[in-house]
């Protein structure tokens, strides 16, 4: 018997098992009960205590009671040991699956699992008892199986103990789909128009059209196979609950979908007619809003040449805020000046031309004489500017991109300068590291000459010994001479 490991410590303490006996019978014992006298005086305070009920028990009602109540004493220990862990027994009552008492009196006994009276809820209930009972009586079983194998009484079973496996593997499914059976009757979430909705509508079409087969058969079969029922009941139920559970999470997935603006028009189970027109995804849109707005800070407030990435600026004010939309209007302004400004330098540039080309025949010849000196510079600046007006184009088609030229420009000085000063860095590494080699092979030198000093000493002190240990054994001796007594001399 194994002892308990709690009271291992305690002194004095019996770990054999109670050992119950009774004395052996006698010819002269009797084992008749003795009767007892009653006397009138037992009733003389019936109106004492109105309190007590002194009615009889009917022993008939009592039986009925406990008459379906299967109590479980294995392995059950009832003394009062501390060698070992208690253990107490299980009860289980049979009397709703069992006997029917009627209206009229009577009772009807018989099995009303399949009965009408029986509801889907206390099936349901029924079923998970059922269920945690067969879990009991799997792992009792194979604490047994563990325990004879231990003690060495068993021959190997390997067969057996597959069909456990999967008699373990079969409870373990039942226990899942009457999970999913439960928490579905407690109410799922409605699902939307989604592709599990379609599919939970169709398999729930053709899963009524077989229960109604399966029933009309299970009414011509007989009524002894209640077993091979409840297991079709059971499987109908757990693929319930488990299209249930994929319609839920489907319906959790396409709401997550509708709130980041993916459009579902590409899911191949949801027709024309339930598809959603396409909506801009929130991440990527996210992202260039904040490229946005950081050139937008970077281009009026000034941002870090270095950075290639632009970024918040976190101390945003109000009056901060309002320096910027002022510097914005006047960066307009300034825009607009510029664009008038354009157009009366071209205005300009024309009506001289035009101005040019008509006075040139009309002027005389000395004045045509001094203006040739002129003329060579203002051909020049006219070509300039038409070269201009003529790029102008391309420069406004290429302004767009200008902030980001101008900062990967930025990035790009700053990387140049990073790696000039890696390399910088690298070279001075290379440097003391070329150094710290010679001062090792130094080191390495040094320490060589050193063993070599050190051995030479080891081998002078090794020879010195040799040579002073007779010397002292000689010593030891005439001191001995000398301690002893004076006739020995």
């Amino acid at each position: 018997m194994a002892f308990n490991k709690k009271y291992a410590g305690l002194p004095d303490l019996d770990p054999a098992p109670d050992i119950y006996e009774t004395p052996d019978l006698t010819d002269e014992a009797s084992t008749l009960p003795t009767a007892t006298i009653r006397t009138d005086s037992d009733h003389d305070d019936l109106g004492s205590s109105p309190d007590i009920d002194r009615g009889g028990v009917n022993a008939d009602e009592a039986r009925a009671h406990f008459m379906g109540a299967a109590v479980d004493a294995r392995d059950t220990n009832f003394s009062d040991s501390i060698s070992m862990k208690r253990q107490a027994y299980r009860t289980k009552d049979k009397t709703q699956h069992r006997r029917r008492r009627r209206q009229d009196g009577t009772e009807e006994v018989g099995d009303l699992s399949d009965s009408e009276d029986e509801s889907v809820e206390r099936r349901l209930a029924r079923l998970r008892r059922e269920v945690e009972d067969l879990k009991v009586e799997m792992a009792n079983k194979a604490s047994q199986q563990k325990t004879v194998v231990e003690s060495g009484s068993a021959v190997s079973t390997s067969e057996p103990s597959q069909a456990d496996q999967e008699l373990g593997d079969g409870v373990a499914e039942l226990s899942r789909a009457l999970d999913n059976l439960h928490a579905s009757s407690r109410g799922a979430p409605n699902t939307s128009y989604s592709a599990a909705a379609v599919l939970v509508q169709k398999l729930s079409s053709e899963s009524s059209v077989s229960k109604s087969d399966a029933q009309k058969q299970q009414q011509q079969e007989s009524k002894t196979e209640d077993a091979a029922s409840s297991a079709v009941v059971t499987s109908q139920l757990a693929s319930t609950g488990i299209l249930s559970h994929a319609a839920a999470f489907e319906s959790r997935l396409a709401l997550l979908e509708a709130s980041m603006g993916i459009s579902s028009s590409s899911n191949p189970f949801i027709g024309d007619a339930l598809s959603e027109p396409a909506l801009q995804p929130v991440l990527p849109a996210l992202d260039q809003l904040t490229s946005r707005l950081g050139a937008l800070t970077g281009l009026l407030v000034g941002s870090n040449p270095t950075s290639g990435i632009p970024t918040a600026v976190p101390g945003l004010t109000t009056p901060h805020l309002e320096a910027l939309s002022s510097r914005v209007r006047k960066l307009t302004t300034d825009a607009e000046a510029l664009a008038s400004a354009r157009r009366r330098a071209a205005d300009a540039a024309k009506a001289a031309q035009s101005a040019r080309i008509a006075s040139s025949s009309s002027e005389e010849a000395g004045a045509a004489a001094n203006i040739d000196g002129s003329l060579p510079a203002d051909d020049e600046q006219t070509a300039k500017i038409q070269a201009l007006y003529a790029t102008l184009p391309t420069i406004q088609s290429l302004h767009p991109l200008l902030p980001s030229v101008l900062e990967r420009l930025r990035s790009l000085r700053a990387c140049h300068a990073g790696a000039a000063q890696a390399a910088d860095s690298l070279n001075e590494l290379e440097k003391r590291h070329a150094e710290m080699a010679s001062e090792i092979e130094q080191w390495r030198e040094g320490l060589a000459a050193v063993e070599e000093k050190m051995g030479q000493g080891e081998a002078a002190l090794r020879s010195n010994v040799e040579t002073v240990e007779p010397w002292v054994r000689e010593l030891e001796s005439r001191m001995a001479r000398l301690e002893g007594p004076p006739g020995s001399l």
